[in-house]
Order: C-alpha cells, then sequence, then structure tokens
C-alpha cells in the first residue's frame, strides 16, 4: 500500500504510524497521504471518510479540474500541477477535515516532500493545518515558474534570432511549438488563479493574519506568471505575423523579378515566333545581314526594357 499517515505531535515532531488509530489525540494535525493509490485505498477513501461520493468519484477516476468547495464538515481543494516534459497536467486532491489533511494523487508530486521538510524546519510552537495548506498551494504555484521562465527564455531568444528565407519553415514550427505550450500553460494557470482568488474570499482557510499574507503572496506570484504569459504571447503573435509578412515580400519579390523577365523575354519570343514560321513571302528571310539585325533588334529591346524597368524602380 502507498498511503502514508503521519501527525505532528505535543513534541513538533511529524510522525509516521500505520493506522489512523495510532495517532494519539494529542497530535496537532495528521496527514494522510494517498500516492498512486491502489484499489484498497481508494476502497478506504470512500468507506472510511463521509465525503462526498461525486467528488471521490471524480477523485479517484479522473482529472477534476481547480476547485474549492466548502461542505458541513469539511473542504475539498483540486490544484494542478504540470509535468515538466509533457506539460500535461496533474491533479493534486486535498480534503481537509477538522485537524486532518488527505493528499490524494495519482501521480508523484515532489512539492509535498519540500513542504514535508519545511514542516520539519518550522515545526515549533502551534503550527497550523491551515498553513501547511497555504504552504502546499505556494510550493505548487511557485513550480510553475520554470516552465514560465522557460518560455519566456524561449520566445526572446526566438525574438533575438535573424529570419532567412530558407530557414522559414523551422522558425513558423518553432512559434506554433511555443504557442503550444503557452496555451498548455494557460490552460493551468488561468484556473489556478480562480482557485486562489476564491481561497482569498473564503474564511475557511484564512484564521489569521499571517495565512492572509500567505494568500496575497500566492497571488502575486499567480499575477506575475499571468503577466508573463500575456507578454510572451503578445510576443509569439508579433514574431508569427513578422514571419508571415517577411515570407510575403520574399514571395512577392520573387514573383516580381519572374514578371520582368517575363516582360523582357515576351517580345523577343514574338519576333522569334514570327521570323521561325518560314513562309515563302518573308523577304527577311533572304537578306544577307537578316540574322545579325534581328539579334541586334533583340539586344536592343531587352536593354531598353531594363533601363525602363531601373528608371521606374522596380527592382
Amino acid at each position: 500500500m502507498t498511503i502514508t499517515i503521519k501527525y505532528l505531535s505535543h513534541e513538533n515532531k511529524l510522525t509516521p504510524v500505520d493506522r489512523l488509530d495510532d495517532i494519539p489525540d494529542t497530535a496537532q494535525f495528521v496527514w494522510c497521504d494517498l500516492n498512486q493509490p491502489t484499489d484498497a485505498e481508494n476502497n478506504f477513501l470512500q468507506t472510511y471518510f463521509n465525503f462526498n461520493k461525486l467528488e471521490i468519484d471524480d477523485t479517484v477516476n479522473g482529472t477534476p479540474r481547480a476547485k474549492y468547495k466548502i461542505y458541513d464538515s469539511y473542504q475539498y481543494i483540486v490544484i494542478h500541477g504540470l509535468n515538466r516534459k509533457t506539460f500535461n497536467t496533474k491533479a493534486l486532491n486535498l480534503f481537509i477535515k477538522d485537524r486532518l489533511l488527505i493528499t490524494y494523487h495519482h501521480q508523484p508530486f515532489n512539492v509535498l516532500k519540500q513542504v514535508e521538510e519545511n514542516i520539519k524546519e518550522r515545526a515549533f510552537g502551534g503550527l497550523q493545518l491551515e498553513e501547511i495548506v497555504m504552504s502546499i498551494l505556494d510550493y505548487v504555484v511557485d513550480s510553475y515558474f520554470e516552465l514560465v521562465y522557460d518560455i519566456e527564455d524561449k520566445v526572446y531568444a526566438f525574438e533575438d534570432r535573424q529570419a532567412h528565407y530558407d530557414s522559414m519553415k523551422t522558425d513558423m514550427d518553432d512559434v506554433f511549438m511555443i504557442r503550444q505550450e503557452l496555451i498548455k500553460l494557460k490552460r493551468v494557470i488561468y484556473p489556478m488563479k480562480v482557485l486562489v482568488d476564491q481561497l482569498k474570499e473564503s474564511s475557511q482557510l484564512l484564521v489569521n493574519d499571517k495565512n492572509d499574507l500567505y494568500i496575497q503572496h500566492i497571488d502575486d506570484h499567480m499575477i506575475k506568471q499571468q503577466n508573463i504569459l500575456k507578454i510572451c504571447q503578445e510576443m509569439t503573435n508579433e514574431i508569427k505575423d513578422n514571419l508571415v509578412s517577411y515570407a510575403s515580400y520574399k514571395m512577392n519579390r520573387i514573383m516580381q523579378m519572374l514578371t520582368l523577365v517575363s516582360v523582357v523575354f515576351l517580345p523577343l519570343t514574338l519576333i522569334t515566333g514570327i521570323y521561325g514560321m518560314n513562309f515563302v513571302n518573308m523577304p527577311e528571310l533572304k537578306w544577307y545581314y537578316g540574322y545579325y539585325i534581328v539579334l541586334v533588334l533583340m539586344l536592343c529591346i531587352s536593354v531598353g526594357c531594363v533601363i525602363y524597368f531601373k528608371k521606374e524602380k522596380w527592382f
């Protein structure tokens, strides 16, 4: 079984136990973590606690959206993390009941280990369960920064890159890859911002001024992340537009050159077509210098067209 049960003792030590019944009454709070739970552990969650069956079904069988709900005897929070390689969403479900905290997740969350270490360092004099919940939320939100800053670096590095026509397809592929990562980040960060706003409006977890400052600190981080994503979105839009404009410009230049070449060779083609018919009554065919005269005429027409186009600044 992958269920871990720990409690903060009166001596401010985070102590593991095998069963909830082994927890003493003097425990400050209890943390029950279900990491990649088995069927037996899912059954334990469903039967041992009096939680909403619909919420339990969402928790066990799917990836619920980020949300915060308050029931008569407990609170339910869903926090979303991100896989750093695939950008796929993973859910961390929190059930808060009196002095009991249950964390449930199908995928590993390294932030929980960080929170546990933080508890060991800060476990002195009345550490509250609500503060632990805030700490978990803070670590999850801070974990977004690595991905957000990575996107920001990619955008700025791409903006400094000089565009070349021969690399246009690669550049466009890179832009769309960055925009895809931006969309995946926004799908997680924006709902989490709504969740933080709900927590700010609720008074259930904000039991003291310290928690008020904590949630404001988390909210500031989320606002910063949203602003960075917004700037990156605008910059990628500008980069995409610049690449499209540059491609259109290069295509227009190519079409212009092809048109000029076609215009120059059009009268030459007409002359060769006429004198290539070889009719009997064509007196020019019998001229001794006719061939050279036609060549000079064609050269004069070509040079004249080039001079005219240059004068009109067509190239």
